[in-house]
């Protein structure tokens, strides 16, 4: 023992039990599941969320939908290129990229 740093002679039953601990969390399957099951129950959290947001949104457009043919003709001329009979559609080119 008169070989071991003084450090470890004055602290080594600190030391020990640190190790012990140590090898007790990271060295069993169930904390590491149970970090595991933490990191999928945050990305899951994050999923839910977003598609709760895309949800408020889809039942917004339905309301829209369902209120009137205003609504539903103007969504159906940006999102699909519908354009009435006698009309005239102009497209112009994207600007070029300088």
């Amino acid at each position: 023992m008169s070989r071991l740093p003084p450090f470890v002679r004055e602290h080594w039953a600190r030391l020990g039990a640190t190790l012990l601990l140590v090898a007790l969390f990271f060295g069993n399957q169930g904390f590491r599941s149970l970090v595991r099951n933490w990191w999928q129950l945050r990305k899951l959290k994050s999923e839910l969320a977003t598609l709760e947001t895309q949800e408020s949104d889809e039942a917004e457009r339905l309301k829209l939908v369902r209120s009137g043919d205003q609504s539903l003709e103007r969504m159906a001329r940006r999102e699909l290129g519908y354009v009435k009979k006698g009309e005239i559609e102009y497209r112009f080119p994207p600007p070029d990229k300088k």
